[in-house]
């Protein structure tokens, strides 16, 4: 994911592929549903914003592959992103210029720019490189909308659940995130001049051994250092990677707040 230098889920770390897959599992689907609505041209040329794992790059490799299309994927850090015919993989940082001078049909980057402090000077870059009828799909947490824990053993740890959770947006935060992005991602698109904009949000139950309980606990532990400098203690965390295990618990996702737009013929 292309990020700023202090991006707090570093992609070289060693717990990296794992919370990457788990994130992957959770929000592969809802990404893949929302691009086939897209009326994408045959041979489209796509660019795939912030690779990460590398999954969403892969798909769309395979989808526009057949007609003569292509896929540039771009990262800070592109390790996990494995080759595949029809991806050109190009390490990028946002924060310059444009990767190329070519011009897409479909550009897409999830939680992505809601790291980055520049994010509405990079969603106008993003919208110049579209082609002429290009889609631009951007998916990002609205989380200003907190976990909520829906069954718990007590309401000690619903304490705890609120605590470690509050605690790791307040690093996100610290790192240049901004909690309410995926809340204003429409707007930006339409004042950006982009034709069609429509957004679709998903928020569901997290159960243990989900995705998303997968996910909660790759972040708890990649973040643990840092969560105990911020206050957490060693038992609060111990405890949120029990709860999340604990087939009996179930807590509410962050709402991913998925939009798209459409630059003008």
């Amino acid at each position: 994911m292309s990020t700023t230098t202090d991006y707090a889920f570093d992609n070289q770390a060693a717990q990296a592929p794992s919370r990457l897959g788990a994130l992957e599992a959770a929000y592969d689907p809802i990404t893949i549903a929302r691009i086939a609505e897209l009326d994408l041209p045959a041979g489209a040329r796509c660019w795939e914003v912030g690779a990460g794992g590398g999954s969403i790059a892969h798909h769309l490799a395979d989808l526009v592959r057949p007609g003569g299309g292509s896929v540039l994927a771009t990262d800070i850090e592109l390790a996990l992103t494995t080759p595949a015919d029809g991806l050109q993989r190009r390490q990028h940082d946002l924060r310059g210029p444009l990767p190329s001078d070519d011009r897409y049909d479909l550009v897409h980057a999830r939680l992505v720019l809601g790291h980055i402090p520049e994010r509405r000077e990079i969603l106008a870059k993003l919208v110049d490189s579209l082609a002429p009828g290009g889609w631009l799909l951007i998916e990002e947490f609205d989380a200003t909308s907190l976990q909520r824990p829906l069954t718990l053993p007590s309401e000690r740890d619903a304490a705890v659940v609120h605590r470690v959770v509050d605690l790791t947006q307040q690093l996100l935060v610290a790192s240049g995130a901004d909690p309410a992005w995926g809340t204003e991602v429409h707007a930006a698109m339409a004042g950006l001049g982009l034709a069609d904009v429509h957004t679709r949000v998903h928020a569901e139950s997290w159960a243990a051994g989900s995705p998303g309980a997968r996910l909660l606990t790759h972040n708890t532990v990649q973040l643990r250092p840092r969560l105990l400098a911020a206050g957490a203690t060693e038992a609060e965390l111990d405890r949120m990677v029990e709860l999340l295990a604990d087939p009996t618990v179930a807590i509410t996702s962050w709402p991913l707040v998925s939009t798209r737009g459409r630059r003008a013929a």
